[in-house]
């Protein structure tokens, strides 16, 4: 008897989670989570020809079996500043204002966000160098021993053709974080033998890939 009330009692605490929490598995239909790319982009304010400057936004989906999709045309898309940019249904931004809005696509209750900024200039291209003092690094890459740590620096150039170090504001990052590590402000560290690509991406520009090769 008693280990009936046992398993009546389990048997109502589950259906009570399941009413609570509505589903406890994700099918291979449902939407699983949501991602808008590019991330953090910036846009002038005017194209050379004087019309508004815009910005096309794609929101994909990944589903329950893993499966991704371009959702951006069932998406729902909001700017938090219209006054700054606005965003119309298929995530096309257009410029109002110099500042800076939050982009969020919306599917049902999941949702991502990003940060669109609109000002004079904007970064066109990113460039990584060596930092002073870093063994074993060229333009053309890095040859390094294991444990070694390197500094990287990146170089924004402006649509006004201006260049501004950009090592701190920029997000850095690496292809095989078993060979190499990277961190917010450049630095590199040899972990293991192999290779791996650090890039750097400033305003939506991303540098092309600065190739280190850890020989043991």
């Amino acid at each position: 008897m008693g280990n009936r009330r046992f398993k009546l009692a389990a048997a109502f605490t589950f259906l009570g989670l399941a009413v609570g929490c509505g589903k406890f598995f994700i099918s291979s239909h449902d939407l699983a989570a949501i991602a808008i790319s590019p991330s953090n982009p910036a846009i002038t304010l005017q194209t050379s020809s004087g019309q508004a400057s815009t910005q096309q936004f794609t929101a994909t989906g990944t589903f329950g079996d893993l499966s991704t999709k371009d959702v951006s045309s069932t998406a729902t898309w909001t700017s938090s500043s219209p006054t700054v940019a606005t965003i119309n249904g298929t995530g096309l931004a257009t410029a109002v204002n110099l500042g800076t809005t939050t982009i969020t696509a919306s599917s049902g209750n999941l949702n991502a966000s990003t940060i669109l900024t609109v000002s004079n200039t904007v970064a066109t291209a990113i460039a990584i160098s060596c930092g002073s003092g870093s063994i074993g690094c060229t333009t053309g890459g890095a040859n390094l021993t294991t444990g070694t740590v390197i500094n990287l620096v990146a170089t924004a150039t402006f649509s006004n053709n201006t260049t501004q170090t950009v090592t701190t504001s920029a997000t850095w990052a690496t292809s095989n974080a078993t060979v190499a590590t990277v961190n917010s402000a450049g630095q590199v560290t040899a972990v293991s033998a192999g290779s791996a690509n650090i890039t750097a991406t400033f305003q939506g520009a991303t540098s092309p890939a600065f190739s280190v090769s850890v020989i043991f």
